[in-house]
């Protein structure tokens, strides 16, 4: 996952191309590197690294604003969780139950963040899209603010 970002902001970017991926193989090869060695605090470089690329990307480019940066958000959270949950130690292993129930919690968290991501663009943009629009949005918040609330009461239970 973490590549296809690394290769979007590389193939889409019309200005400095090699920087963007060079930035993004740099935090590549760090994810792999926390992942074969399971070296836990080189791992947020690595996702920082990648995050930084598309960041590159869209300083130096031309134009307008990326339509695409709420579904780069969700994939560099899914890209991070699904890191973080290799790097964990666990002496036994889930039951089917429990990782679809996990799977099931990262598909959500990943679209409630391109869900915000949307909404974050469209209030940046100044798109107006009349009351229809606006109460989507409020509804997408409303929805995502409960969602992160469950998530956190499972977390700290």
């Amino acid at each position: 996952m973490a590549a296809g970002l690394v290769a979007y902001s590389d193939v889409a970017s019309d200005r400095l191309p090699a920087v963007v991926g060079g930035v993004g193989t740099a935090g590549g090869a760090l994810m792999a590197f926390a992942l074969a060695t399971r070296w836990r605090t080189v791992f947020p470089f690595g996702i920082a690294l990648v995050g930084a690329s598309y960041a590159v990307f869209v300083a130096v480019r031309n134009g307008a604003v990326d339509g695409r940066a709420p579904a780069v958000a969700a994939a560099l959270f899914a890209a991070a969780e699904l890191g973080y949950w290799s790097l964990e130690r666990s002496p036994s292993r889930s039951e089917g139950a429990v990782v679809l129930r996990r799977v099931a919690g990262l598909v959500g968290a990943a679209a409630v963040t391109a869900l915000l991501g949307s909404l974050v663009l469209l209030l940046a943009t100044g798109a107006s899209g009349g009351v229809g629009l606006e109460a989507a949005g409020v509804a997408a918040a409303v929805i995502s603010v409960a969602v992160i609330a469950r998530l956190a009461s499972r977390a700290s239970v």
